[in-house]
Parts: C-alpha cells; structure tokens; sequence
C-alpha cells in the first residue's frame, strides 16, 4: 500500500490515513499524525470485537482521519480504498472513490469463504466505487464469482526499482524463498521438493526469509525430512537485505496453495531473478518462459522437477530482461500512471 501511495504521489498530492483494527482497542482512538513517513500519513485505530459494533467503528475511526487530515488543509477531489473493509466505510465520505482489491480470499483456491457480513461489506463498497481496481485478472474473476459487478481496471502491485534492481551477482547457487509462514504459502511442499531433490542427488540449498507461528513445525519438517544441511532460515530481514539476497540467488521459488499478485514475484524479477512459481491466482499473469517456470501446486515432485529444469537452463534466462521487464510493468513511473488515469477517470465519472 505503501508502494501504491509513493506511485501516485508522482501524480497527486497524496495524504495516507491508516485505519487499524486492533485487539487491544476499545471504541476508537483520535487520529493521530504519524511521523518519519515519506507521505503525510495518520493512523486512527478502533476495537475489532463484537465483529457488528467493529463495523460501525471502523465508520466512526474513518470520520475522525478525514477530519484530522482536513485540518492539515488537505482536501482530496478522490479517495483511494486498499481493500474492501476500507472501501465500506469510505464510500460514506462523499467523495469519488477508487478501491483497489488484493484479498486473494475471492479466489477459487482460497479455503477462505466470505462471511454475510463481509460480503454485505464487499457489495456496499464495490457498488459505491466509481472503479474497482484488483491487482490481478484472476481476482477480477473471482470478485464477479462472488457476485459484485462494478468498473474494473486491472492495476498490479508496485515494485521500487531504486531497491530491486540487477547489480553486483555473486551467483551464488542457492535458492530463495521470501514471505510469511502461513498456510497460503504452502512452505511445506518447498521443503518436501528440496528432499526430492537431494535424493535425486542433486546439491541445492535454500535460504529462507521470513516468520510466524507456523515456523516452529516448518523447522520440525526440515528435520523430519533430512534437509536442514539444505535449508537455512533467516527470519524477517530489512528489504534492502532481501535485494541484496535477491541479486546474489540463482533462483527465486514460490509454491503458494493460493496466491494473487505476489509482491515478492514483482521484487524479484524487478532484480533480474528467475521465478519457479506455482501456477495458482493470479502468478500465471507474471511468469512466463522469459522469466521463469510455473509449476504444478501441492505437488513436490513437480515443484522438484521446475526447479531442476530451471537450474538446469540457467543461463539461458537473461537476468537484465526480466529486470527490464519487470520495471516496465510494476515499476513506480508506469503504475503511478495507471493510477493517475483512474482517479482522472473517477472524478469524471
């Protein structure tokens, strides 16, 4: 959302306000100026239970940022929603609105479902917005699977090429693996494919950066599975150490159960690093044979195979192309111009 915000900012001038659902908040707090950001930018935050009062809320903590952001003398001619239940009670401030969609839970693969409450919060949004904006076609089909039928426009995530870029390679032979341990990510099955292949004989090893809850099993199943010679874990890094990471792999590897528009897939391609994904939401509109293999979901042995054959046809991707590529698509310059043009297009309309 951040990368989102910097893009328009080329464009428009641009306040962020930052509405936080939080355990540990009873009713709603004041909107309160947050310093040390690149964008003027505050936060109001509001209590998530009862899951009904949390709605009304979310309405209440809304109000309180637009009239704290007023005071500032800013005045917005458009209002930029990242995700539904921000876009629900946005639609309520009288202004033009744009929401731009990433939830993967509208995708068929996602085990999640839309509770009523939800899907009342995702008609009342997308029927108010001028233009709905999912990251990835496949969403935009899963959002009218669900019902809702607004203006679309396709914008994906945004890359900073000023981080992500080629540069310096050691080439160093290893794999790498970026995001949260959840159950989306499909972990698991990267673990079990980097077994296959050492058992195939072949000599790959892993890092991995990220964490959550689900880390202390992941690292049981390394163990189980005889690969933790192979597999070294890193936790969360700074992104300016994930760019280095990214320009020193050989191949970056995800083998999401469900995904979107991943925004590791962007930052790695953007530095020149070739992607074995699995074929699932929305990564079949970002890998092609120039810049990688999709792969086949849940499925170590072919997770194992794409990998094998990439590395196998390593030099033959050419690693400033895809970077070249990858800037051209989701860099900041083109996405704040798609951006700029919807919010043209919303006070039009």
């Amino acid at each position: 959302m951040r990368e989102h915000a910097l893009a328009a900012a080329a464009h428009a001038d641009v306040a962020v306000l930052h509405i936080e659902r939080s355990e540990d908040v009873r009713g709603v707090t004041a909107a309160r100026r947050i310093e040390g950001e690149e964008l003027p930018t505050w936060r109001a935050r509001y209590g998530a239970r009862p899951a009904v009062l949390s709605a009304a809320l979310s309405i209440v903590a809304t109000f309180r940022g637009r009239r704290a952001i007023r005071r500032s003398g800013f005045e917005p001619d458009v209002v930029h929603a990242h995700f539904f239940l921000a876009g629900a009670p946005a639609a309520l401030l009288g202004k033009p609105l744009v929401v731009t969609e990433q939830w993967s839970i509208f995708l068929p693969e996602s085990p999640q479902r839309l509770t009523p409450l939800l899907r009342a919060a995702a008609r009342f949004a997308y029927g108010r917005a001028r233009l709905v904006l999912p990251v990835s076609d496949a969403l935009r089909r899963g959002i009218e699977s669900a019902g809702a039928h607004p203006r679309f426009r396709v914008v994906p995530n945004v890359v900073d090429t000023s981080l992500f870029s080629p540069g310096e390679s050691t080439r160093d032979g290893r794999l790498l693996a970026v995001g949260l341990f959840t159950d989306a990510k499909g972990y698991e099955y990267l673990f079990e494919a980097i077994a296959v292949l050492a058992r195939r004989g072949g000599r790959v090893e892993l890092d991995v950066i990220g964490d959550g809850e689900r880390r202390p099993a992941l690292e049981r199943l390394v163990d189980e599975l005889g690969v933790r010679d192979r597999v070294a874990f890193h936790g969360i890094l700074p992104k300016g150490e994930v760019a280095k990471r990214m320009r020193q792999a050989e191949l970056f590897v995800l083998t999401s159960r469900y995904d979107n528009n991943p925004c590791v897939v962007i930052e790695a391609m953007a530095s020149g690093l070739p992607v074995v994904a699995t074929a699932v939401g929305g990564i079949p509109e970002m890998v092609d044979a120039s810049s990688g293999r999709l792969a086949t979901p849940r499925d170590p042995e072919r997770i194992a195979d794409e990998i094998e054959a990439a590395l196998d046809a390593i030099d033959s991707f050419d690693r400033a192309a895809i970077a070249a590529a990858a800037k051209r698509r989701y860099g900041r310059e083109h996405i704040g111009s798609e951006l700029a043009a919807a919010y043209a297009d919303a006070a039009r309309a």
